[in-house]
């Protein structure tokens, strides 16, 4: 491997995804551009004006943890939990538990952390009073609970932590992976973040924000990134896990990396806690400052998964961004398949870029008929796959409701 800079090497990857459980199907769902989005069924959302979301239909908790397990645990940790499991079966890294727990790190992000369970709480105490609440719904809620349970099932004894930069956090999680395994503090990382949103007050928060898509007639059309007709994202949940080494540590064990993390980004708009910065120069100067870390310049980019959420305040604004980078860069925006989930959006794009230079192809994003007025014209892969053999460098970017931004550079391994 060369070891010319600092790396992060991606040996294993989980997902669960609204279009599929495990690496294999959600890419080969990816690239055959299905649609995640539906009607909502994880409540009754008759009531609602924004009726549909991108669910993980095809995820059962059980098979990832015990019937025991299963209630005591909020959604976003059972996504967690499995993401990881998977990852960790996928990079075949399991021994390094077994040999060595305390040089393996765990960085397992939530923006929003177990928010089902706040609400299932809320409605027990209004209807049965404090003394029917779950004695596990402390648990259940905090953040770090998903962290929490797979250091526990799996016996992660190194440095830990649960970031929550609401939907940049995904991206920031990979940065701190890739920091924790160049300063030398473990030689194997397991880095991700997993949100479970779709729940009444989140459907009902964001709509109140006017943040959402109304097509609830059209949900595979909902999400609409730099098209003229663009009108909000559509909630999601999901989970990325990764297994991150060290060169020394993929070499030892002889595993192919699917690619390396090579440069990390972090800025602050500063700006609205709502609305990004409207000249883009947050998540601008993100990604330049990941290219910097990364010794590289933007003409090398060869491919962008943007945050590209469908929202017309930050459509343009991250579009001219984009095209300040390299004008020429393949862009994919795959919330239009996946939908928004969170704090997991920037894992699972993440994943995204490492499989696209890993297979020499670029997923196609949905939805882009004609460009929006204030977007940049990019080399936008839309409805079809692309091959891309000579791709060596793709950015992750992603921007966080209250002006936080993250941005990522992956190489080919």
């Amino acid at each position: 491997m060369n070891n010319d800079r600092p790396a992060a090497y991606i040996t294993g990857i989980g997902v669960v995804s609204p279009i599929g459980v495990g690496r294999e199907t959600f890419w080969s769902s990816l690239l055959a551009g299905e649609s995640g989005v539906g009607p909502i069924t994880l409540f009754d959302a008759s009531d609602f004006s924004v009726r549909i979301a991108a669910e993980c239909t095809d995820f059962d908790p059980r098979d990832f943890m015990s019937r025991k397990l299963v209630p005591r645990t909020d959604r976003f940790a059972q996504l967690g939990l499995a993401s990881t499991k998977l990852a960790l079966e996928d990079a075949g890294a399991w021994g390094e538990l077994e040999s060595n727990s305390e040089r393996v790190g765990l960085i397992l992000g939530s923006g929003i952390g177990g928010v089902a369970s706040m609400g299932e709480t809320q409605y027990t105490m209004d209807t049965k009073g404090p003394n029917r609440v779950n004695p596990f719904v402390v648990t259940k809620i905090m953040p770090n609970s998903a962290a929490a349970h797979v250091a526990i099932q799996l016996g992660v004894q190194g440095p830990s932590a649960t970031p929550a930069l609401a939907c940049a956090c995904g991206t920031d999680t990979m940065g701190l992976g890739y920091d924790i395994i160049r300063r030398g503090d473990a030689d194997v990382v397991i880095c991700g973040s997993t949100d479970a949103v779709i729940t009444p007050v989140m459907v009902a928060g964001f709509t109140a924000m006017r943040a959402m898509s109304h097509s609830n007639d059209d949900p595979e059309g909902a999400c609409r990134p730099y098209d003229k007709d663009h009108s909000g994202f559509v909630i999601a949940e999901g989970s990325a896990v990764f297994i991150l080494e060290s060169a020394e540590s993929a070499d030892r064990r002889g595993v192919e990396p699917y690619a390396k993390i090579t440069g990390v980004g972090r800025t602050t708009d500063a700006y609205s806690v709502a609305d990004p910065d409207k000249e883009g120069r947050g998540i601008l100067r993100a990604m330049q400052l990941a290219l910097k870390d990364a010794g590289m310049e933007g003409e090398r980019v060869g491919y962008i998964n943007p945050h590209g959420a469908g929202t017309p305040a930050g459509d343009g604004p991250e579009s001219r961004a984009m095209y300040d980078i390299n004008p020429n860069a393949m862009v994919s925006a795959t919330k239009s398949t996946l939908g928004h989930s969170m704090g997991a959006t920037g894992a699972i794009e993440s994943a995204v870029c490492a499989l696209a230079l890993k297979e020499g192809v670029v997923p196609p994003m949905r939805n882009l008929k004609e460009l929006a007025a204030d977007c940049a014209k990019l080399d936008y892969v839309v409805d079809e796959p692309r091959k891309a053999p000579e791709l060596e460098v793709a950015l992750c970017a992603n921007l966080g409701v209250g002006g936080h931004n993250a941005a990522i550079v992956l190489e080919k391994a």
